[in-house]
């Protein structure tokens, strides 16, 4: 994700499956989109269908080694 894009264009609400702990911007030690200096805020609901979303994602990678 990019949160710079998502400020730049004023999204409002964020919808993600499963987070990405290691490097993921939004749900990680960074939660970029909390930045002080941001002049726009996003509404953010994750964890949906986590489960789902995460089994997708693996099959996806798996399947590209």
């Amino acid at each position: 994700m990019c949160v710079g894009a998502m400020v730049h264009a004023r999204i409002a609400r964020l919808v993600y499956g499963a987070p990405e702990p290691k490097a993921g911007a939004i749900e990680s030690a960074m939660r970029a989109h909390e930045h002080p200096a941001l002049n726009h805020r996003l509404e953010v609901t994750g964890r949906v269908l986590e489960e789902e979303c995460r089994d997708v994602m693996q099959a996806f990678f798996k399947e590209r080694r």
